[in-house]
């Protein structure tokens, strides 16, 4: 697989390391000369290309039109955008962008919602770990969807929490979740419906958006 990398700071630096120990071609394009030649003595292999991944003319000779994977991996957000903007339009590459400010994501998914940009954001990395340890104490985190925007989420019940003694269809839940399970102490787990009553010790299975996690946790869990 022919992987190209745009910025090549300590992150692209490692990445590419790792890449070529799994036998992936790479190349990396980086703009200072400075930091190209560190990278190509750090890695003992000459893989850098000098030169502005902005310019298209550049991410050409890099041989973007037959890159597999185009990672943009610069500490400029606009530089990334534009990167991937190139990439779009000369290459069938799937596109892995590094966001900086998360504000800016946004902007990443409209350009392609067909093919969407894969987002990586060490911010919200950082806040999402905080969080679950925040909210280790009964929100247990099962899996992560659709890059993690979506969650399938453990929470218990506590004796009178707003969802003690209620029925499904009487709570507070925001649209975008869906109880799938509740597991009771002492009995099977229990596929819902919206007249199943929850208890106090009950613990809930929940889909969830990340962005309404503390409505869910408000509704169900919070005394």
């Amino acid at each position: 697989m022919f992987i190209l990398i745009v910025g090549g700071g300590k992150v692209g630096t490692y990445l590419a390391r790792a890449l070529l120990a799994q036998e992936h071609e790479v190349v990396v394009v980086e703009k200072v000369a400075r930091k190209a030649q560190m990278m190509a003595n750090l890695l003992e292999n000459d893989v850098t290309m000098i030169g502005d991944g902005c310019d298209p003319l550049v991410l050409e000779q890099a041989g973007i039109k037959r890159a597999d994977i185009v990672v943009a991996d610069t500490g400029d957000d606009e530089d990334n955008l534009v990167v991937c903007l190139i990439a779009k339009r000369r290459s069938k590459a799937r596109c892995i962008a590094r966001v900086n400010n998360p504000r800016n994501k946004t902007i990443f998914e409209s350009l392609d919602t067909e093919n969407p940009i894969t987002l990586v954001s060490s911010t919200e990395i950082i806040l999402d770990a905080i969080n679950d340890q925040v909210n280790a104490s009964d929100y247990a985190i099962i899996t992560k969807l659709k890059d993690g925007d979506l969650e399938l989420v453990k929470l218990a019940v506590a004796k009178g929490a707003p969802s003690d003694g209620k029925r499904i269809t009487e709570l507070a839940l925001p649209r975008s979740s869906i109880i799938v399970a509740v597991d009771r102490p002492g009995d099977d787990l229990v596929i819902p419906n919206g007249d199943t009553q929850l208890h106090g010790g009950d613990s809930v299975i929940v889909m969830v958006r990340k962005d309404n996690r503390e409505e869910v946790r408000a509704a169900l869990s919070a005394r």
